[in-house]
């Protein structure tokens, strides 16, 4: 499989490999130069006692064909700081570019957590949940809503942190809304005639309730 690398800072904006030096953390991400897929993400990490660069961790997105056993074992114990790996499998896509995947995540070679994720196009994360490691309930329950930038102030100008998010109960109703660092009822949102109005409720029904994560239009 041939590879080509990009680098990204710690907002996810992408930088030329000759600035690398400059920043305090970054992350190399390897992509199938074929299909142009992402496959990995490596975190660095400047060791502030060293001043040397640290690889942290990273993420691994597995193929079917993958063996995930040798891979999980191969990488686990790669990195510092507690070696954070988190890999995916079981892709799915639908035709709007949104793609869903399960996850596990290590720490310090020990399973601590799975759950299921999903990212839309520009790989910002869409919707998610985790699942308990004893019960196998979905716990957690998220959906990220990212707007126009031209009708929506993004944070920093960064369009990888969401305008609104939804927090969701255990039967998959809206449990919280959070907009602008506020926390709202389903009721106070809908009642919010700054927010109805730009988010225009019954055309995102994507949003009024958890399942299912990944849209099917």
């Amino acid at each position: 499989m041939g590879t080509c690398i990009k680098y990204t800072d710690e907002n996810n904006i992408e930088i030329p490999k000759e600035q690398l030096h400059k920043l305090s953390e970054f992350n190399c991400l390897t992509y199938d130069s074929t299909t142009k897929e992402l496959k990995k993400i490596e975190r660095f990490l400047k060791n502030y006692r060293t001043q040397q660069i640290e690889q942290l961790g990273g993420e691994v997105y597995l193929s079917p064909e993958e063996e995930s056993s040798e891979i999980i074992t191969n990488h686990i114990d790669i990195g510092s700081f507690g070696k954070p790996w988190t890999f995916y499998y079981n892709k799915e896509k639908n035709n709007q570019g949104d793609t869903q995947w399960e996850y596990i995540f290590y720490r310090n070679r020990s399973l601590l957590g799975k759950g299921i994720l999903v990212f839309d196009n520009k790989n910002r994360k869409l919707a998610g949940c985790a699942i308990d490691l004893i019960t196998g309930f979905k716990t957690e329950k998220f959906k990220n809503f990212y707007g126009d930038p031209s009708v929506f102030d993004y944070e920093f100008q960064n369009e990888t942190i969401p305008n609104i998010e939804f927090k969701y109960k255990q039967d998959d109703s809206i449990e919280e809304v959070y907009f602008r660092d506020d926390d709202y009822s389903l009721r106070e949102f809908l009642n919010n005639d700054e927010i109805i109005t730009k988010f225009p409720w019954k055309e995102n029904q994507y949003y009024h309730s958890f399942d299912p994560m990944l849209s099917s239009n």
